[in-house]
């Protein structure tokens, strides 16, 4: 068997939340999936919570950080940086992202950082939303109808495919640009 890295902490971590939630994150379930002992996990971690925050690290940078600096770095173009957006939301990891929401209701640590990237999200499609129609106050409103919408469709049952997702994300869209102009 290959040499564990934190990664490979991680990455079992998050499979481990995706297929059983909150009460399959320990690191004693993480180390049986691992096929190693549970002293493995001492030996990469000084707690839960480190591992914890690695996780939280991933799912940020994976499923906000990433497609922030794809909007904001690669296009100047106001529709581009919507269709990445729009193609962001039906290609996020939806299990990981229902995952992580479940997860907060019971961790502190991950409630805090939900809110958190909850707030950084919104500022990012709020912004779009704004330059859009050319009014903060709109802007932040229609970036509200956006997120929040996609938000619920990620929750609804029963679950959406891939695309479903993209075709309610398309007609929130749809509404949403209609009445920005």
């Amino acid at each position: 068997m290959p040499k564990l890295s934190k990664e490979s902490w991680v990455t079992a971590g998050i499979n481990q939340l995706k297929e059983y939630g909150p009460a399959g994150v320990s690191g004693e379930k993480i180390a049986r999936r691992l096929d190693v002992t549970r002293g493995s996990f001492y030996h990469h971690f000084d707690s839960m919570d480190e591992l914890t925050t690695l996780m939280l690290e991933y799912w940020e940078r994976t499923q906000t950080i990433e497609i922030f600096d794809r909007t904001q770095k690669q296009f100047d173009d106001l529709h581009k940086k919507m269709t990445i957006l729009l193609e962001s939301a039906w290609n996020s990891d939806a299990e990981l992202e229902i995952a992580m929401r479940q997860w907060a209701f019971s961790n502190e640590i991950v409630r805090a950082h939900v809110e958190r990237i909850d707030r950084v999200r919104l500022s990012l499609v709020s912004a779009v939303y704004i330059e859009l129609t050319q009014s903060e106050s709109r802007g932040n409103k229609l970036g509200k109808i956006a997120y929040y919408g996609l938000l619920g469709a990620l929750h609804a049952w029963p679950r959406f495919t891939k695309e479903q997702l993209k075709e309610t994300v398309l007609e929130i869209q749809a509404l949403l640009t209609e009445e920005a102009r």
